[in-house]
């Protein structure tokens, strides 16, 4: 498939501090874009395996790799580029947006989006900078879904972290429930579960009980009918905050969303680089939920 992907990307060392893009320390935010560009590269067409007898790399996944152009869309001053090796950004096209909140650089990015609907990709996707993707059937996944069900419906993916030790929760699924006035805000309306066989047992999709995942995947028709409505590019920002906002709330105005549930979460999930959510679990957890 053709992709085309705006990746959503900020630095700010004079910030608050409250997020990794918010602090002096460039390194966070240099590893997770660099880990980003990589997993993404590795999607595409430079696959190869080893034929041993002549000593050749040959052509290997042809029938899954893809065609992947990124624009990486910033404000021309605050990222973390100046301290990236140039082989990363070999063929990413810089999108600069003059902008007095870099809190809505994601609207710039849809819009980054929109402006290459002329050039007819399959699937047009929007990524916050620190999310990996390691699964080599994420973007196969989100297209069967589209063309087995209906073009109003976006599936979504789980996000995920690793610890970097033994831990406790060894892959850590972020996105948990929202409090119930605020999912119905964003999703008033559940959907109806979709069950299916998959290997390993039913694949259950459901109505997310949080509907952000720092991304969408969309399809010419889907992106092209979000465009068409008349609170495309409204500026709402009342989902948690404008980077919430720009990821989630824009798709979930147009398309009934999905997400794989929690038993089957792996099935469709991305990667949030770091362990900004460990913190988070407490003597609060219930430890003897989880297998020992």
């Amino acid at each position: 498939m053709r992709i085309l992907l705006a990746i959503v990307h900020h630095w700010n060392p004079n910030g608050d501090g409250r997020h990794q893009s918010l602090r002096p320390n460039p390194q966070p935010r240099l590893d997770a874009l660099q880990a980003q560009l990589l997993s993404i590269r590795r999607l595409g067409l430079r696959q190869g395996h080893l034929n041993i007898s002549s000593m050749q790399v040959c052509t290997a996944n042809e029938r899954l790799v893809h065609e992947i152009d990124i624009v990486l869309v910033h404000d021309g001053s605050n990222h973390v580029l100046q301290f990236l090796d140039p082989v990363f950004l070999e063929g990413v096209k810089h999108v600069v947006v003059d902008i007095d909140n870099p809190r809505l650089l994601g609207f710039a990015a849809q819009r980054a989006l929109a402006e290459e609907l002329d050039t007819n990709y399959d699937l047009y996707g929007y990524l916050e900078d620190d999310l990996i993707i390691n699964d080599p059937l994420f973007f196969h996944k989100i297209s069967w879904f589209t063309n087995e069900t209906s073009p109003a419906h976006v599936l979504l993916p789980q996000r995920y972290e690793f610890a970097s030790v033994p831990h406790m929760v060894d892959r850590f699924y972020i996105d948990g429930p929202l409090h119930q006035q605020d999912l119905e805000f964003v999703i008033p309306e559940p959907v109806s579960p979709i069950q299916t066989k998959q290997p390993g047992g039913p694949l259950l999709l459901e109505s997310p009980a949080n509907p952000h995942s720092g991304c969408f995947v969309l399809t010419h028709q889907q992106l092209s009918h979000w465009v068409e409505q008349p609170f495309w590019q409204d500026g709402d920002v009342s989902f948690v905050g404008p980077l919430e906002s720009a990821a989630t709330l824009g798709i979930a105005k147009a398309f009934s969303l999905y997400k794989p549930c929690f038993a089957n979460a792996s099935w469709l999930e991305i990667q949030h680089w770091g362990r900004g959510f460990h913190c988070l679990i407490g003597n609060t957890i219930n430890s003897g939920s989880l297998a020992a």
